[in-house]
């Protein structure tokens, strides 16, 4: 129980569906949060976030790339791999969120990995846009 709120595994299917935007017959104990139900990146991040601030689970372990990807296109991630394209995928359930809510804590256990702390495809996708937006300011004031 997180602080009084009784859990089942049924209120938990329900947070899922509504916070996913998924019809609850879909949703299900063991269902792959992203890869069944199509929860990926900003919607993922947004479901964790609004998941551990309702169930108050600390998620100081938490590691993003290691369940989901970047939201949009990256151009750049075909030279420069992502985080998420540098570990294997953990899938995340239902029954997890459920058993880290009554828990308190996110207590996936990660497998050793290291993840550069830059990102050179978001750099240089950054350096890319600034060059268009340039161009364009260029254009138009030419």
């Amino acid at each position: 129980m997180a602080l009084g709120i009784p859990l089942d595994i049924a209120e938990i299917l329900n947070f899922v569906a509504i916070e996913s935007g998924t019809k609850i017959e879909k949703v299900h104990l063991n269902s792959n949060i992203s890869d069944e139900l199509g929860i990926v990146g900003d919607d993922f991040h947004e479901l964790i976030e609004a998941y551990s601030n309702k169930y108050h689970v600390n998620m100081d372990e938490y590691l993003w790339y290691f369940h989901s990807e970047d939201e949009g296109v990256n151009i750049w991630s075909f030279i420069f791999k992502p985080p998420w394209k540098k570990v294997e995928k953990i899938p995340i359930t239902p029954q997890m969120l459920l058993n880290f809510a009554i828990k308190g804590k996110w207590l996936v256990v990660y497998p050793e990995h290291k993840v550069p702390t830059n990102r050179n495809d978001i750099t240089y996708s950054n350096c890319l846009w600034l060059v268009l937006i340039i161009g364009f300011l260029v254009a138009c004031y030419t």
